[in-house]
Formats: structure tokens, sequence, C-alpha cells
């Protein structure tokens, strides 16, 4: 179970998050809904562990304290953060990076076969032929980063999913992607919590929702 409990997130002394609990079982999908403002990428963020967020209350994975651990030991944990706007990182390529998360994943693949799989989503994904040799994100458009997180989340198959507005400037072709890889991971009997503003994609999970206002649950 990924459960939730009584977390509190604020930035810079501001309070963001009040009293958040929700419980989510093997295989479950929580859509997040709310206006701009109420608190959904902050709850996103609070449980992968950006640095300036302070947080409060507990977030648990199969009883492992996530809040207890630093983001990239989160990560190691299987966790995996869809941004809103992914970043840039200049000066290292996209395939070194890649590489360097299969090391810290235990080495899942063989450089060979990592390379293979790799480059066999970004020509699926219609990314540049030359996307393994870029620097990460540099010039890229908002489809194309969204796309590059997509080659991860398939490559090493995070337990939790925390996916902020990943359908934003993705083509539809691409959207199913992202309703394939949250079935793929609710198979797996993993975890997903989904912001989107996207119809579509609410009317798929509206079974399971919460509402945010003013950094509450409504």
């Amino acid at each position: 179970m990924l459960k939730i409990s009584n977390l509190n997130a604020s930035i810079n002394d501001k309070q963001i998050l009040n009293d958040i609990t929700v419980d989510l079982l093997p295989g479950g999908v929580l859509l997040i809904v709310g206006h701009n403002g109420s608190g959904k990428s902050t709850l996103l963020h609070a449980i992968m562990g950006r640095y300036d967020i302070s947080v409060t209350g507990q977030v648990t994975l199969e009883e492992k304290d996530l809040l207890s651990l630093p983001c990239h030991e989160r990560a190691r944990s299987g966790v995996f953060m869809f941004h809103q706007t992914p970043p840039t990182i200049d000066g290292v390529n996209t395939m070194t990076l890649i590489n360097e998360v299969n090391k810290q994943q235990g080495s899942q693949y063989t450089k060979r076969d990592l390379i293979d799989r790799s480059k066999k989503l970004f020509n699926e994904l219609n990314l540049p032929d030359d996307w393994a040799k870029r620097q990460f994100n540099s010039g890229a458009s908002g489809g194309e980063r969204k796309k590059n997180e997509l080659v991860q989340a398939k490559l090493f198959a995070p337990k939790v999913l925390l996916l902020d507005e990943p359908d934003s400037g993705l083509d539809q072709a691409s959207r199913q992607n992202i309703v394939d890889l949250i079935k793929k991971n609710s198979q797996a009997g993993g975890y997903t919590l989904l912001v989107s503003h996207d119809n579509e994609l609410q009317s798929i999970y509206k079974d399971n929702v919460i509402e945010l206002n003013n950094g509450r649950i409504v």
C-alpha cells in the first residue's frame, strides 16, 4: 500500500498542503484535480522529495518510510516523477544519463541492451535520430521532453508513478502511451498518482479521485 497520512507541506514558510491523508492499494490509480494553485503539483513533489519543500506527516510505500529518505533514495525505491516542465541538464547527453540511471538501479540492463532498447523507444516515440547523443532535453520542445520521460519510465518500470500533467504537449498517439504506461504499472501492482486537466484522462480514471482546494482535500 502507498499510504499518505497527515501530510503538510510548505515552501519558504508558506503553507501549501494541509493534513492530506489518502491510501492507494497496489494497482491503484489516484486522479488528483483542483484549480491552479490548489497544491496538486506540490503534493507530488513532496512525495518525490524536492529539496525546497518542508514536509511533516507520513508517506509509506509498502512499510518503507519515504520521508526519511533523500530524493535519490526514493528514486532507487521505485518512485518516478513526470515533471510538468521536465528539466534540461547541460553537459550530459541523454544516453549517458540513462546509463547512469541503469547503474543506480542495479544495472538492470547490459550496456548494449540498454542502448538497443533506448534507441528502439526513441524511434517508437518519433524522437530525432540523434536524440541519444543530444544534451539532456537541451533545445527540446515540451512534447519531446515528455517523451524523454516516457522512455525512462518504460525502461525502468518504476513502482510509483507521479504524473504531473504528463499529457501536455503530446499528440494523441503519444498520449495513448501514457494510458498504456499506467495500465502496465497497475497490472504489475504499482501505484499511480495522476494530475491532469485533460478531459479524456480524467474520464478514464474518474472512479478514484480527490479534489484539492487551498491545499486541503474537499
